[in-house]
């Protein structure tokens, strides 16, 4: 089989200051990880909490810890550090070769889209209680051909909110299960256009969007990344 990954990301419209942050790292004993996540600092967006963190998170996979641990470790610690004024959430994929699973791991109520057997579906969030209520959730699901995974940041999610035009998220399912023979690229770039639409073409918020679909290998078992960086 073959992972497949695609981000898209754009930044919040005339705003120097980024709250999103993206990385990939292959996960030690095989698969990928895929890590995103949005900081605020007294309630302002903060790019230096979000690259923080994720990097933290990205040092412990690196190290062998599972992604649910890794994720309270890092949530844990920025509560310390900055006494509760830090906010960040966090969104973890991945594929698992070891467990032979796809992992989901997320403290937040933002929808992730997956595409099983041509069926989609939602993840919902169980909020915790008051002492800890960004505890986050950990999904398995098994590695099948086919499966696709898309999940976004909070700019994405509530994209034409201030046009009253809000993204229709059953529109977008269907989109999605219409074009499956679009490629993770296109999808990604589809989706984070359309939401940028939303925004009448000047996003509110940071957005970003990250696919991973897992399907038959049916080339040379090379490996390949790219990137484009506008500057």
């Amino acid at each position: 089989m073959e992972i497949q990954i695609a981000i898209s990301k754009v930044d919040r419209y005339s705003s120097p200051e980024q709250g999103d942050q993206v990385e990939i790292v292959e996960r030690p004993n095989g698969g990928v990880s895929v890590i995103l996540g949005e900081g605020k600092l007294n309630g302002k967006r903060s790019k230096f909490v979000a690259r923080k963190a994720v990097h933290r998170v990205l040092s412990l996979l690196l190290d062998g810890i599972h992604d649910g641990a890794a994720s309270r470790a890092v949530l844990s610690a920025l509560k310390t550090e900055y006494h509760g004024e830090a906010e960040f959430s966090l969104n973890i994929l991945s594929c698992d070769l070891e467990s032979e699973t796809i992992v989901l791991t997320k403290n937040n109520d933002l929808p992730v889209i997956m595409i099983r057997k041509n069926k989609g579906s939602y993840t919902s969030y169980e909020g915790h209680d008051e002492v800890d209520p960004q505890e986050p959730n950990v999904y398995q699901f098994p590695i099948e051909n086919d499966f696709i995974v898309i999940m976004f940041s909070d700019g994405v999610a509530t994209a034409g909110w201030e046009c009253s035009q809000p993204l229709e998220w059953n529109s977008l399912m269907e989109t999605v299960l219409d074009e499956q023979e679009l490629s993770v690229q296109e999808l990604s770039d589809q989706i984070l256009n359309q939401a940028v639409a939303q925004d009448l073409g000047q996003p509110h918020d940071d957005m970003s969007v990250v696919v991973m679909q897992v399907g038959r290998n049916f080339g040379k078992p090379i490996r390949r990344m790219s990137l484009t960086l506008p500057l």
